[in-house]
């Protein structure tokens, strides 16, 4: 009776496990991309995450962008050369109806050393410089899983995140008189990747075990009866 017993713990137990197990999958969206995101805000649309596949768990907002800066420079000291330091810089903020999903920030820089002015102011020759490196890609995540931002997430159609960017640059030159420009282009683009779980059918091996298990107890419980 003992072992009876123990074999009948043992199928629960196994059933129950199985019955309870939950599966762990991620599926990703992206957005459309905003080609300037100098220019002024935008809207970057990333698709809900489909309830019927299951329980949401967290969501990973990640936001890039491709930085496109050129640097230029001219040392106008006539008496003396110059190290120039030149920095450009982006900022991009990504927010929704629960506020910042991300802050991206990128920058670039470029040290010149440049002769005495040479009498042209055209950012070239002997003392002055171009420097336009092409893109540079950066990105930034966020991962959430609070009831507000998985709730934003979940359902039909897409949530509309507003994109708002913004350029900068810095120059500093050893001689104190630097003539320099900073022309920047960046674009900006998100992807979304939602985490979730969904609890599985047990399998027909599952029922079969717990038909058995059932059959076991009915019998003991007959023979119980009837002696």
């Amino acid at each position: 009776m003992k072992k009876l017993t123990q074999t009948l713990v043992a199928i629960a137990a196994l059933s129950g496990a199985a019955a309870a197990q939950a599966a762990t999958h991620t599926v990703t969206v992206n957005s459309n991309v905003i080609a300037n995101a100098k220019i002024g805000n935008g809207v970057l649309d990333l698709t809900k995450f489909n309830t019927t596949l299951g329980t949401l768990q967290s969501v990973k907002v990640e936001l890039f962008s491709s930085f496109t800066p050129t640097l230029k420079v001219e040392n106008l000291s006539t008496s003396s050369g110059s190290t120039i330091t030149a920095t450009a810089s982006e900022k991009l903020v990504l927010s929704a109806a629960t506020g910042n999903l991300v802050v991206l920030q990128g920058s670039v820089s470029k040290s010149f050393v440049e002769a005495s002015f040479d009498g042209s102011a055209n950012y070239a020759g002997l003392s002055g410089a171009t420097y336009a490196p092409g893109a540079t890609l950066f990105s930034n995540s966020a991962l959430f899983s609070d009831a507000a931002t998985l709730s934003l997430f979940s359902g039909t159609g897409a949530v509309h995140a507003n994109l708002a960017g913004t350029a900068s640059s810095e120059f500093n030159g050893t001689s104190g008189n630097t003539k320099s420009l900073s022309v920047t282009s960046f674009n900006g683009y998100a992807n979304v990747t939602y985490t979730y779980v969904t609890t599985p059918v047990p399998e027909p091996e599952t029922y079969a075990m717990l038909l058995a298990g059932l059959g076991l107890m009915g019998v003991v419980a007959r023979r119980r009866k009837s002696a």
